[in-house]
């Protein structure tokens, strides 16, 4: 509002208890206090945040690196159950599907694909160890550790986690397909790597 001479500041009856007797270049404020809801929960959050402060920051309070532990290991249980539960290598459902065309087809296919380059047609090793000879640098040759290996992968030898990429069925018919070569003779073989397993 202006402050000339001429003019008043109006004031309505009912402002008249709210008017604060100062101004600001002919601007006249109202004391128009905080609604008390609102004030409840500003006072609330202060103190709130003083107890959070004294707990995590004086007192025994967990560390976000405690928090982070803990939820890891909840989850780590949960995959550990889930792997369990969906991910068991069953035997009897091997032993039918690799005998089918089918899963010798399929199986030759994805070890040409996917295998070859590091083991060699012949299974004979080139990056990637020898797959004809009795030692072996993961597992323990076994059918179950052969799977293990293709579907889980061995990242700090460079084995790739095939079993993100490949179907169930996959898997069992290219661990069939290396199984069998174990016992032939490969044109090229590398040395033996690994712990022998008769």
């Amino acid at each position: 509002m202006s402050n000339n001479d001429n003019e008043k500041v109006q004031v309505f009856e009912d402002e008249k208890k709210i008017l604060l007797d100062h101004n600001y270049d002919g601007i006249h404020e109202l004391n128009h206090p905080l609604p008390a809801w609102w004030l409840g929960i500003f006072y609330a959050c202060i103190a709130f945040a003083i107890g959070y402060f004294i707990y995590y920051s004086v007192m025994s309070g967990p560390t976000l690196m405690d928090e982070y532990k803990e939820e890891m290991a909840v989850v780590e249980k949960a995959a550990a159950e889930w792997e369990a539960k969906n991910n068991q290598f069953d035997m009897d459902k091997y032993n039918a599907y690799v005998v089918t065309k089918k899963a010798q087809k399929v199986g030759k296919k994805i070890f040409k694909r996917k295998c070859r380059a590091c083991h060699g047609a012949d299974g004979g090793g080139l990056v990637g160890p020898n797959l004809t000879d009795n030692y072996w640098k993961n597992g323990d040759g076994s059918i179950e550790a052969i799977y293990k290996v293709i579907d889980k992968g061995v990242v700090d030898k460079g084995m790739e986690a095939w079993g993100a990429k490949l179907s169930k069925e996959q898997l069992m018919a290219v661990t069939e397909y290396v199984r069998k070569f174990k016992g032939t003779t490969p044109e090229n073989p590398k040395e033996a790597e690994g712990t022998l397993f008769e």
